[in-house]
């Protein structure tokens, strides 16, 4: 039974105590998975949630536009045997502006619904610009005709629910043509919109034939428009670049923009009172001509190059809590790190699942930011779970110590590890470099405390019976 001894030595020396205090870490990581998944569906919801105050404040609006669409008719041939079958088919025409501009102004609030809150605004646009002489002849050769008196003006935008007042489109700074619902054609996708009828720009025959007659159905000439909207949306607001040349600028009183698209703007002025942002982006920047059949894409096509802004609130609980939640391995690591310090300096045994206690219990703080933050905001939900959970472990690691001061020992370093996290969570930017520095000044902490620390208990060993040494 001799080598029954030297095995108990091994199984009670600081090296395994080391290693079944990682495979304990590591374990510990199973229910900080739970907990991501748990964050992620209560994010869920609150997205959820402002999908539902979408459809009755207003969406994430994107404006797609404008546009005039002008139906054509093709003459096509065929073959058939011996035969040549000639063909009409009705096509429409879009025309992009040769000039466009955008100039917004967005107030923004804080809409509450249950326990989640949604960032909502009020905006009035002015959207001015001209459109050059369409030419036909540059999206097809073989045009029969063009009825330019059914041409259209027309503005896709994706919540037309959140219209708070009625618009008329200004031509040529005279005439007025009142705005009407969808986009004044057949389309085959969900885009919606808003149109005008550009008749009153025409001239000739009015009414449609199969085969108009080009004679009795003038061009329209070159004009300049503008329009003013009034709508609602949420979180985000974007437009596409759509003119030969488009210009964009955007005010708001939110503090805490986030630039998002194809584009970024080329000036932006942020403060405590909101932001101002300009773009001014050039037909050249994006792989669309200036017109084209709807039968080869739709207006949709230049959506991919939309640009703008979403409403977001950078200390928003949800992420982070789900930054905070990624720090928990070595959040844990520096807690099972001090305890293991002091067992050693201390000379007392701290059981294995004491140790599985304490990191369920450090995980759980998660769980309690999570929930106290969806009621009463991320600093103070952070305040309490960190109180609770550390006083209660300060207090559990002192009794197993079976000495006060060890317990107030690890109060303090509880204080300084959540101290530390918070404001690692408060850096945006810098966040990264801090939890990088802070493992690192743990670990240097950790190898220079263990400097002269018997690892494989060989002292002991070597000591007579009933003698032992300091582990």
């Amino acid at each position: 039974m001799d080598f029954v001894r030297p095995i108990g030595n091994v199984v009670r020396s600081p090296g395994f105590k080391f290693v079944l205090i990682l495979i304990l870490i590591q374990l510990l990581t199973i229910p900080a998975m739970l907990v991501f998944g748990l964050i992620q569906e209560r994010e869920n919801r609150a997205q959820g949630v402002r999908r539902d105050v979408g459809l009755q404040w207003g969406p994430e609006q994107r404006l797609l536009g404008p546009f005039v669409v002008v139906p054509y008719t093709v003459r096509i041939e065929t073959v058939q045997g011996d035969k040549k079958i000639e063909q009409f088919q009705e096509r429409r025409a879009v025309f992009t502006p040769a000039m466009l501009e955008i100039d917004g102004r967005a107030d923004a609030r804080m809409l509450r619904r249950s326990i989640f809150e949604v960032p909502v605004y009020s905006a009035k646009f002015r959207l001015s610009g001209r459109f050059d002489a369409l030419r036909i002849d540059a999206i097809a050769a073989d045009v029969v005709s063009v009825r330019w008196r059914d041409a259209v003006f027309t503005l896709g935008m994706s919540g037309v629910a959140g219209l708070r007042e009625t618009a008329a489109l200004k031509i040529d700074g005279k005439r007025e043509i009142a705005l009407a619902p969808g986009l004044g054609y057949p389309s085959q996708t969900a885009t919606s919109g808003v149109h005008a009828r550009l008749a009153d720009r025409t001239t000739g025959v009015t009414g449609a034939t199969p085969e108009p007659a080009p004679a009795t159905d003038q061009p329209l000439a070159p004009f300049a428009f503008a329009l003013d909207l009034a709508f609602n949306g949420s979180v985000s607001l974007t437009v596409a670049p759509v003119a030969r040349n488009t210009r964009y600028s955007l005010s708001s009183d939110w503090p805490h923009p986030s630039f998002t698209g194809a584009f970024l703007p080329d000036r932006r002025t942020i403060d405590a009172k909101g932001f101002t942002a300009a773009w001014n982006v050039p037909h050249l920047a994006r792989s669309v001509p200036e017109a084209w059949s709807l039968s080869d894409a739709g207006i949709e096509r230049l959506q991919s190059y939309a640009f703008g802004v979403v409403m977001v609130d950078p200390v928003g609980f949800y992420s982070l809590v789900n930054r905070a939640a990624k720090y928990a391995t070595l959040f844990v690591t520096l807690a099972f790190m001090a305890v293991f310090c002091i067992e050693l300096v201390s000379g007392r045994r701290v059981h294995p699942v004491q140790y599985l206690f304490t990191g369920v219990s450090l995980v759980f703080f998660y769980v309690l930011l999570l929930s106290l933050a969806e009621h009463i905001g991320f600093a103070g939900a952070y305040l309490a779970a960190a109180l609770a959970t550390g006083v209660m472990l300060a207090v559990y690691i002192g009794a197993a110590l079976r000495k006060v001061a060890w317990g107030t020992v690890m109060l303090v370093v509880f204080a300084a590890i959540y101290g530390i996290l918070y404001v690692i969570l408060r850096l945006e930017d810098y966040a990264l470099l801090a939890g990088a520095l802070l493992g690192f000044i743990s670990l240097v902490a950790v190898m220079f405390t263990t400097l002269r620390v018997d690892w494989s208990g060989a002292e002991r060993d070597s000591l007579p019976d009933g003698k032992h040494g300091q582990r």
